[in-house]
């Protein structure tokens, strides 16, 4: 037979895969002086404490098996419980592993194929996603994966090359590849033409990174571009790393050259 605080438990671990990390202390700090049995003020103060409907819907979850599988446990040791577990949480999280993806023929090893990987890491966003790719085209199962996450409210930043880039201006058949509902939600940047090195023939850099990061937690480092043929037919290899400080570092470092205007907003024309 399971106790009520068995499920109280199980609750709190579910309601923790789901925000993202930093919401877990204001939760906590918001509930914790409520006074035990004030069920509507607690559903009304803790779902408060995030914006985004999908998280204030988990939040509201939370509150009813709390109330209907263990209402005397009072606010104060719930709040205490979500921000021990929330701690052990983050600290897992800081721990990182490395994962080995691939696309092209089998050979027995366990490899995970790069589009599910990419599929998996849009759909696991719970706040931003930043993605930068050279070639964008044919690949309707990832705009699908970024409709969702666009559906759900995740901050999404695509910084997208194109082989017809020229006169500082960049073409939008990557942003059709992706759909309309992305294009208007997504904030997309590009590597103007002027900031680009230039050797003594005058021919500039191009903006080659394959990169996908959700949260500044998990990054998808890969030599596939966002095409069919990379994402099905050829050999490409990549790695995803979940925890630690890369993920975090690479985005700092892109945001940074955001805000030196190396890295420029465009308007999506789709």
């Amino acid at each position: 037979m399971t106790l009520p605080t068995s499920t109280l438990f199980e609750a709190i671990a579910t309601l923790l895969e789901g925000l993202p990390e930093g919401a877990i202390s204001p939760l906590a700090e918001a509930i914790a002086p409520i006074p035990a049995g004030s069920w509507p003020a607690l559903h009304t103060t803790a779902t408060q404490v995030l914006a985004a409907p999908h998280y204030r819907e988990q939040v509201g979850a939370f509150i009813t098996t709390w109330q209907t599988q263990a209402p005397t446990v009072p606010p104060a040791s719930v709040a205490l419980a979500l921000q021990a577990a929330g701690t052990a949480v983050s600290r897992q999280r800081r721990v990182q592993t490395v994962e080995v993806v691939w696309t092209g023929p089998a050979s027995g090893q366990p490899l995970r194929r790069t589009a599910q990987v990419l599929q998996g890491l849009i759909d696991e966003a719970q706040q931003d996603l930043l993605i930068i790719a050279f070639a964008v085209y044919d690949i309707p199962e990832i705009g699908i994966a970024l409709r969702r996450a666009a559906q759900r409210g995740i901050v999404l930043r695509l910084i997208i090359e194109s082989p017809h880039a020229r006169a500082g201006n960049i073409a939008y058949d990557s942003l059709v590849a992706l759909g309309p509902q992305v294009a208007a939600h997504a904030t997309i940047y590009q590597w103007p033409l002027a900031q680009r090195p230039r050797d003594n023939d005058g021919r500039h850099g191009s903006l080659h990174v394959k990169c996908a990061i959700a949260d500044g937690q998990t990054m998808l480092i890969s030599s596939a571009n966002l095409t069919r043929y990379a994402l099905s037919l050829n050999m490409e290899l990549g790695l995803l790393l979940r925890g630690g400080r890369h993920p975090h570092d690479v985005q700092a470092h892109i945001e940074a050259l955001i805000a030196r205007g190396i890295l420029t907003q465009i308007e999506a024309m789709v």
